[in-house]
């Protein structure tokens, strides 16, 4: 016999609202401060829609709640099933969801199809149930359906085929999407690729699904016992129940092959280990930057998360919603939101999301900039969290953000599903009877100091996951420093989540020496560079730090380069052929072995023309595809040692970037020069843009905005005067002891 329960509604939430609504014509007269929001009323009481909760005797639940204003009833099915490690076929419980209406019991699904819209009735599915909704008069019809989607789908081989080349097509729709991928490469940063939140799906795993897999599935978690019937709208507990028992009385619990391995793992027959979720994902101990490559892209999809062990039983919980709500959950006034576009222009939204989740909650901070400003969208970020951690909020702010919730909570309340969820949530999260009874009186109760608190226990900024989609080459330099993680500041991923790894194609059919002769060829030849022997390009340089002014003069072998910000000289390079000397504010002095090779290179209008005496080897290591580009890749060593990596376009002959690894802030950075925009001088194509990036000097952007063929420069112009560096005489008391060695001693 079913047990039941009722729960009787006093006053609706309407009639609590009614009093102050009378009062606002006698309002509307008064004068108003607009500089500060009016003072709330107390927090009305709450009373939950009349609802019932019984049990079948096959273990199966039963929730129902009357609604009579409308002759319409919804039916909802949902089973409690703790999330699975799909594995190697991640996807088969959103595929499984997709087919429970593509054949079931005698219907197919075309025939599932006719019957539900014969009714005007909808149905949708999920993996771990339905929903479905009619007119009371068609009620029985749609519950013969919703019985067979439920206890006897079919998965008919042909529908299986076309929803897994469906859902291929899906996948390979989101690697051409920036906001799709960074939603599911996203899950996969913030939880875990072992995380049955952190999987993702793709094409390789779509591949190993077939139709056992989801027949295993229902019959290992579609069981009686471990299902909730929902029942709203215009039915009474009786018809419910009448309902339940016609098509689901009868329906038991069927044996599913398992055995366990020996580790204890569940080995189901179709599914292979069944391992349900452990342990919840907690923040790291670093702070990771991840980077999906979208060569070109003119903005960067912004995406910092970090997993939380919050539960919704957690009294903290609302205060967290509160404090999330302020950060950036969804009001115009939220910091994100007042920060990024507002202050600073970067982005038409900033949103954060606090999902608090039984089995795993997260925070998720998401928005789209230009590339231009990554870094400092980032950065902002980062500050947002660290002052909602450190200041308390404004009255101000808690006032509007309290107010957004309760208005959410109460419109929430016009639809009877949300009593259906209240009701199964109640159960599901084992929760206090009245939860949602008092939620507006507790809300009402949060103070500043527990939306700090809640800020401190559940904000991490230093252990947060930074994914960006976007132009890798563009915004590498300015992600860095963000990263807290010494052995590897960028992590790359591809579009399916997994480590890049660099796919070189083998080239057999030229030499690294040969791809740079074409190089030098397309852009005019060696007689046509000989030719342009005397040069002056002046550059402005911007980017981290102030304005840069650079002007480089070329002759011959000969070269010099000034840098000035504003009137000021900072550096000083001349270069006579054989000799270089420095000088800027840390003084002056002569460049030998790496430094001096350096200038050497860079001493002529195209460098690679003097490789011949600078090189002493080189190599292609293959060729890769960038884009709709296919690209050489090339090494080259120096004299002294390093080593440089190339990029060459294949089709054009141009020189794409340049690659050098520098050592400092205790460990080594690549230095990547991205070269643009260019222009005929003289008979010679040179960039007019060089992209500057993972240096000593940060992210820079040098561009030319003169050039004079044949200057006149005055007589000594490239003369190399090394000053003499004074001897000093070191005291005795600095000075080793005297060593005499040791007579040999005799045998």
């Amino acid at each position: 016999m079913a047990r039941s329960t009722s729960v009787r509604p006093r006053t609706s939430l309407h009639a609590a609202f009614l009093s102050g609504a009378l009062l606002l014509p006698a309002l509307m007269t008064a004068q108003l401060d607009r500089s500060h929001p009016p003072v709330s009323g107390p927090a009305p009481d709450v009373h939950i829609g009349q609802h019932s909760i019984s049990e079948l005797p096959n273990g199966m639940h039963l929730i129902v709640v009357e609604d009579h204003k409308l002759p319409l009833v919804s039916v909802q099915v949902r089973f409690d099933i703790t999330p699975v490690h799909q594995g190697d076929k991640a996807g088969y419980v959103d595929l499984f969801g997709e087919l429970l209406t593509a054949g079931a019991g005698k219907r197919s699904k075309a025939e599932i199809d006719k019957s539900v819209d014969a009714i005007g009735a909808t149905l949708y599915t999920s993996g771990d149930g339905l929903f479905a909704s009619a007119l009371k008069k068609n009620l029985e019809p749609l519950m013969a359906v919703v019985e067979d989607v439920v206890t006897k789908p079919t998965f008919p081989e042909e529908e299986v085929k076309s929803a897994l080349l469906r859902a291929q097509s899906a996948v390979q729709q989101r690697s051409e999407d920036p906001d799709g991928i960074a939603e599911a490469v996203g899950k996969l940063v913030t939880f875990g690729s072992g995380h049955p939140y952190g999987e993702m799906t793709t094409g390789r795993t779509l591949g190993r699904i077939d139709r056992s897999n989801l027949e295993a599935y229902h019959r290992r978690f579609f069981r009686p016992d471990n299902c909730y019937l929902v029942f709203v709208g215009d039915i009474t507990e009786k018809e419910a129940k009448a309902f339940a028992k016609d098509h689901f009385g009868k329906w038991k619990k069927r044996d599913t092959p398992i055995t366990k391995d020996e580790y204890g793992r569940e080995v189901v027959e179709g599914l292979g280990f069944v391992v349900p979720m452990g342990k919840p994902s907690v923040p790291g101990k670093v702070r990771n930057v991840y980077v999906v490559n979208r060569p070109g892209a003119a903005q960067s999809v912004i995406r910092v998360s970090f997993p939380l062990p919050l539960q919704p039983r957690d009294l903290r919980a609302q205060q967290a919603q509160v404090m999330n709500t302020i950060l950036g959950g969804g009001i115009f006034n939220a910091r994100l939101m007042q920060n990024l576009r507002e202050k600073n222009g970067y982005t038409y939204g900033c949103y954060s999301s606090l999902d608090v989740d039984r089995f795993n909650s997260s925070l998720v901070i998401t928005t789209s900039v230009r590339t231009e400003v990554t870094k400092g969208a980032v950065a902002e970020i980062l500050l947002e969290m660290e002052r909602m951690r450190n200041e308390p909020v404004t009255k101000e702010e808690l006032i509007l953000a309290k107010r957004s919730m309760m208005g959410a909570f109460g419109r929430s309340l016009e639809d009877p599903r949300t009593v259906a969820r209240f009701a199964l949530n109640t159960r599901l999260n084992d929760l206090p009877a009245d939860h949602y009874e008092t939620y507006l009186k507790r809300l009402d109760a949060i103070t500043a100091e527990q939306v700090q608190e809640a800020a401190t226990a559940f904000l991490h900024p230093n252990e947060a996951n930074i994914l960006v989609v976007g132009d890798l080459d563009q915004v590498k330099s300015g992600l860095e420093p963000f990263s807290t993680n010494k052995e590897q500041p960028i992590i790359r991923l591809t579009e399916d989540g997994e480590r890049w790894k660099e796919e070189l194609k083998p080239v057999t059919d030229r030499t690294a020496e040969q791809v740079i002769e074409t190089y030098i060829y397309t852009v005019g030849g060696r007689d046509a560079i000989a030719k342009l022997r005397d040069l002056q390009v002046v550059r402005k340089e911007t980017g981290d730090g102030p304005q840069v002014d650079q002007t480089e003069w070329f002759s011959g072998e000969r070269y010099r380069i000034q840098r000035k910000e504003g009137p000021s000289v900072i550096e000083e390079i001349i270069y006579n052929g054989e000799r270089a000397l420095i000088t800027g504010d840390g003084g002056s002095g002569e460049l030998t072995d790496a430094g001096l090779e350096m200038v050497q290179r860079q001493s002529r209008p195209v460098p690679e023309v003097g490789f011949g005496k600078l090189l002493s080897g080189s190599r292609i290591l293959g060729s890769l595809t960038e884009g709709d580009r296919e690209v050489y890749k090339l090494q080259l060593t120096l004299h002294s040692g390093n080593s440089l990596v190339q990029f060459y376009d294949k089709a054009s002959g141009l020189k794409l970037r340049e690659v050098e690894s520098q050592y400092f802030d205790g460990r080594m950075n690549d230095r990547t020069m991205v070269f643009s925009d260019w222009r005929v001088v003289g008979g010679v194509q040179l960039p007019h843009r060089i992209q500057e990036s993972g240096g000593i000097r940060g992210e820079r952007v040098s561009e030319v905005s003169s050039v004079r063929i044949n200057p006149e420069v005055p007589k000594g112009f490239f003369d190399v005067v090394i000053p003499e560096m004074p001897e000093e005489t070191v005291p005795p008391e600095m000075l080793p002891p005297e060593y005499t060695p040791r007579e040999k001693e005799e045998d």
